[in-house]
């Protein structure tokens, strides 16, 4: 049988890593490798990944980089010491049921273009346990069309619950290193643009765990780096519908994304990248009301976008403000304080 490698970054991870592990080596597809690639981790990844790798001996690959470069590098470093037919990416706090792999490499076999996806749920921490909780996007159908499905966010398929033939991978030229979100977004419309097609795998199933998170990132300089990840990956896919010749079809979904990476920039502050994505979503779509409630969209008719947040930001600094807004306020105020000390070049990402 085809040897498939599953690659595990981790950074971080000593609470999750040994469930993603064993889920992974539980597969019932066999031959399979596992290469787990430990990000610098400062907590106890490291020493759970060699107990669980003992455990399994010669089926266990464990690399320890020496400096915390992000997901996507640690991710380049396993698919480079994998040598599968197949390779998927798993994270180190997802999970496989062990009918997963086999299923997806059987939608593949014998479909050189394909990369193929199963059903997957969320693991999402309710009254103190993990429990399984419905997907919160559909996978996209067979034969979508990846590039409106992006634009419009109406399905999605999570890294573990995908899996590559290795030539269709190769052929993208792996993970962006320079990306700080959605990366996995950009490596599958990049293999989209190369004639690559989603298949749906008959049976197996992924989870994806939702981790408690406030909302916003931890730092300005983690977020501005976020958004300018957002805005370079909606750049790539442009220059892709252009080459595809569909830009006149595809303008207006483009710069309605455009429009809101402005209003994440106008939340979070960065003012400069938000004006540049409000031009580029006016030129492309013409100008958009984006406030959801009435008199959101009233004081944004009134004032513009960006005055709109600017006013709504000032009243929640005099606690005026929707509960997540205060909240998302008093975060921003907490982190700005500390991010002096939370700007070292090899900060987690």
């Amino acid at each position: 049988m085809t040897l498939v490698s599953v690659v595990m970054p981790c950074h971080n991870g000593e609470a999750y890593v040994a469930e993603a592990m064993e889920s992974a080596l539980a597969q019932t597809h066999q031959p399979l490798e596992l290469v787990v690639v430990d990000d610098a981790s400062t907590d106890g990844s490291w020493g759970v990944i060699e107990e669980v790798a003992g455990r399994h001996h010669g089926r266990v690959t464990a690399l320890r980089l020496e400096r915390n470069r992000g997901g996507c590098h640690a991710r380049n470093r396993g698919a480079a010491a994998a040598r599968g037919e197949f390779l998927m990416f798993l994270d180190a706090d997802d999970a496989l049921r062990p009918e997963a792999v086999a299923a997806l490499v059987d939608a593949v076999r014998d479909r050189p273009d394909g990369i193929a996806m199963c059903d997957w749920l969320h693991l999402e921490l309710q009254d103190g346990e993990w429990r399984e909780t419905p997907a919160s996007v559909p996978l996209p159908e067979p034969g979508a069309d990846l590039f409106r499905v992006w634009l419009d966010g109406s399905a999605w398929a999570p890294t573990s619950s995908v899996l590559w033939r290795r030539d269709v991978y190769e052929r993208t030229g792996g993970w962006d290193e320079s990306l700080a979100r959605e990366q996995d977004d950009d490596l599958m419309l990049r293999a989209y643009s190369l004639g690559a097609r989603l298949v749906r795998a008959e049976g197996g199933l992924a989870y994806y765990r939702l981790q408690p998170s406030l909302g916003i990132s931890v730092t300005r300089g983690v977020a501005i780096e976020k958004l300018q990840s957002s805005v370079s990956v909606v750049e790539m896919l442009w220059r892709e519908i252009q080459r595809h010749g569909r830009a006149d079809e595809l303008r207006a979904p483009v710069g309605n994304v455009y429009h809101q990476l402005a209003l994440r920039g106008f939340q979070q502050g960065h003012t400069e990248l938000a004006r540049e994505c409000l031009r580029r979503g006016d030129e492309m779509a013409g100008p958009r009301i984006l406030s959801p409630k009435r008199i959101g969209r009233a004081l944004e008719r009134l004032l513009g976008l960006e005055r709109k947040e600017r006013l709504v930001q000032a009243l929640a600094r005099i606690g005026v403000a929707t509960p997540a807004r205060r909240q998302t306020f008093q975060v921003r105020k907490l982190f700005a304080r500390i991010e002096p000390q939370a700007q070292s070049p090899s900060a987690p990402r």
